[in-house]
């Protein structure tokens, strides 16, 4: 059975407590590039690209699941430990791809909240899969989510990859994150626009000194030609509007676009009539705000019954918002 996730880019964050012990708030970008998950009956063996991997998040996920053994083979469409969320697509891929080759019949609620713990446990990432099970341009709150539509084109060009254990496991650097996040947060959603998200990704980015001097040069570089740009967390990566083609000066770029879908099995979305027609039903379905349908099993169909968040709702900032194109180096 085949799934796949779409990556995430967090332009900023705060940690803060829950239930599970650790969660995030913040706001980040879901992209088209993403894990594509394949399981199969087999001998626990865990394969990255096409390698043999130990990848302890996916791990983490298979073992939570089911005391069954298989074969999870998962191809990332993106590089590793540059801030585009691979862990958690790789997570959740995971995870959907085993309900339904073990038909565990487990909700897609908790499926979501079995990857988001195997990130948690395994410190690979914090909020990715909250907003990798929405799509689009999330704001992640304690209580809810706040989506937002996009109206510029984005660029993202990686320049190193960056340990996330090792910034999660910083004092100084978190308390810096904290302090930084949590202020940024309530500002986006005074006003929640694409150019304000941009804005205070760009200043948290500085406020915190995450950014290495590369990647200050990239976004310095960016804004001298009249756009805006900012730091993938975690990562060594740049991305923002760029109108002259600034990044190019510092890596081979690649187009992507913002995924307004969350995860998906890809044998059911072939049976549909077209991938947009897949996607317009998923998220149809994740905003019909039904509480009962968190918990319900994923249908066998495919169709999902509703996201891991209890309350959804869209603030577009303009109504004639198109879908924007991201760039990475991989």
């Amino acid at each position: 059975m085949k799934a796949f996730c779409p990556f995430h880019i967090t332009g900023f964050f705060a940690l803060k407590p829950n239930r599970a012990g650790i969660s995030s708030v913040g706001c980040g970008i879901v992209i088209a590039d993403g894990a594509t998950t394949e399981a199969v009956v087999g001998e626990g063996r865990v394969y990255i690209n096409r390698e043999p991997s130990s990848a302890p998040t996916t791990r983490t996920v298979i073992d939570s699941l089911s005391e069954k053994q298989a074969d999870v083979k998962t191809e990332l469409a993106g590089p590793i430990s540059c801030g585009l969320g691979t862990s958690g697509a790789g997570a959740l891929s995971t995870a959907l791809s085993l309900n339904q080759l073990w038909k565990l019949n487990f909700s897609f609620n908790a499926l979501c909240e079995t990857a988001q713990r195997a990130e948690i446990v395994n410190k690979t990432g914090v909020g990715d899969v909250i907003a990798q099970a929405v799509g689009g341009v999330v704001i992640r709150r304690q209580d809810r989510s706040i989506e937002f539509s996009p109206t510029a084109r984005n660029l993202l060009s990686c320049v190193r990859p960056l340990s996330t254990p090792g910034i999660l496991a910083n004092r100084g650097a978190l308390s810096a994150i904290e302090k930084f996040g949590s202020a940024a947060l309530k500002k986006l959603i005074r006003k929640p626009t694409f150019d304000e998200f941009m804005r205070l990704s760009r200043q948290f980015a500085y406020d915190t000194e995450m950014l290495s001097q590369k990647a200050r040069d990239a976004v310095e570089a960016v804004e001298a030609t009249g756009g805006c740009a900012s730091m993938a967390m975690l990562g060594d990566a740049v991305y923002g509007t760029d109108p002259s083609n600034a990044l190019s000066e510092f890596g081979t770029v690649r187009k992507t676009a913002i995924c307004n879908c969350g995860p998906s099995c890809l044998v059911i979305a072939r049976k549909m009539a077209s991938q947009k027609k897949a996607c317009a039903f998923r998220k149809s379905v994740q905003r019909s705000g039904h509480k009962r349908a968190l918990n319900a099993p994923v249908n066998q169909k495919g169709r999902w019954k509703n996201n891991i968040l209890v309350k959804v709702r869209s603030a577009t900032s303009n109504n004639n918002a198109v879908n924007p194109s991201i760039q990475f180096n991989p």
